[in-house]
């Protein structure tokens, strides 16, 4: 066998997102964080954020199954809160996750 590179090796391009596409993933300060529950009143796991510029979600521990779609529908809640502008300080607003989700904030 020869030993030439596989060609189409060469045509893959990495992706790694932008610092514009979404918030940072490591915290600056202090977290606040909130408990996001399905509609049957199940925890998924968290919301969190620095009140910066950092923000993500933390899924609980030991999910069911039928959980398995949760981390992808909250990366997309946040994507798109991003790129509408809202501040990571107003991440913790009910209103950015329902009718899917309902978020707990701890007073």
């Amino acid at each position: 066998m020869a030993d030439t590179p596989n060609p189409r090796f060469y045509d893959v391009t990495a992706r790694f997102a932008s610092e514009n596409d979404s918030y940072d993933f490591k915290a600056t300060g202090p977290k606040r964080r909130a408990a996001v529950h399905d509609r049957n009143g199940r925890l998924l796991g968290h919301v969190w954020t620095d009140d910066r510029q950092a923000a993500g979600f933390t899924r609980i521990e030991d999910p069911e199954p039928d959980m398995a779609y949760v981390r992808g529908r909250m990366q997309q809640i946040l994507a798109e809160a991003h790129k509408a502008g809202v501040p990571a300080s107003e991440l913790l607003d009910p209103a950015l996750y329902a009718p899917d989700f309902e978020l707990r904030v701890a007073s």
